[in-house]
């Protein structure tokens, strides 16, 4: 097990409970078609602002500070560091210049080696259901409206939310915010990367396929079934 996945795996538990919304992680920074860097992790926070989140096993240095700075500039997003606190001064002073939001964590969230197992476990565990699972059904009483399909659909429909923006002639921000409103309404569940997003919301759409095959069915059905009475009234049956 690689401990910066597992230190991403704490981090984006820790966000999780301080109300973040984890959405992507891994993000590769594009730029006219150059990958240029890539950002740990894109939160949401509880007031719907986006941020480039870095995430450090240990403490944060100024060049660490100056690198988060540049990813979330990049992106379009606030900066934010996870990390065990500053590495000297200077470190704390750029960061206050610089606006950037510094999470420090407590040293046994990053050494507590069966937390950071069991995380990384039940990631592992959730990847296989995404990728082998059935349809999945929607909660109860809840339906998809039309922008719901369309954007469900985008998203299923490209390798990337920036694909997926541009199909849909919006934001990355717009995109990633209306994730959260399906997942706040119960449809999609859980925090992933793009892909697995991507994985999930085809799940949800194959169910709303099946459900609407088997409902043709039935009404067909029901139309044999009608005609079928009135050839037996006609017959004297």
């Amino acid at each position: 097990m690689r401990r910066g996945l597992s230190s991403e795996r704490v981090a984006i538990g820790i966000l999780e409970r301080m109300g973040f919304r984890a959405l992507d992680f891994r993000k590769k920074i594009v730029k006219e078609g150059v990958e240029v860097g890539e950002v740990d992790i894109v939160a949401l926070s509880p007031s719907e602002e986006l941020y480039a989140v870095e995430v450090k096993a240990g403490k944060a240095s100024v060049s660490d500070i100056r690198q988060a700075y540049t990813s979330a500039l990049l992106l379009g997003m606030k900066p934010m560091i996870v990390c065990k606190g500053f590495a000297d001064a200077a470190a704390e002073t750029v960061a206050k210049e610089l606006d950037v939001k510094v999470l420090a964590i407590p040293e046994y969230y990053m050494l507590f080696e069966v937390e950071d197992l069991e995380l990384a476990v039940r990631a592992a565990m959730q990847d296989a259901i995404d990728e082998l699972g059935p349809p999945i059904l929607l909660p109860y009483g809840e339906k998809l409206t039309r922008r719901d399909l369309k954007y469900m659909k985008a998203i299923a429909e490209s390798t990337s939310v920036e694909e997926a923006a541009s199909k849909l002639k919006v934001t990355v921000g717009d995109v990633w915010r209306y994730v959260n409103n399906l997942r706040s309404r119960g449809i999609l569940r859980g925090s992933w990367g793009y892909d697995r997003l991507r994985i999930h919301v085809k799940r949800v759409l194959a169910y709303i396929t099946f459900e609407n095959r088997v409902k043709a069915i039935e009404r067909r059905v029901k139309r044999i079934e009608k005609q079928l009475d009135e050839l037996e009234r006609k017959m004297g049956y």
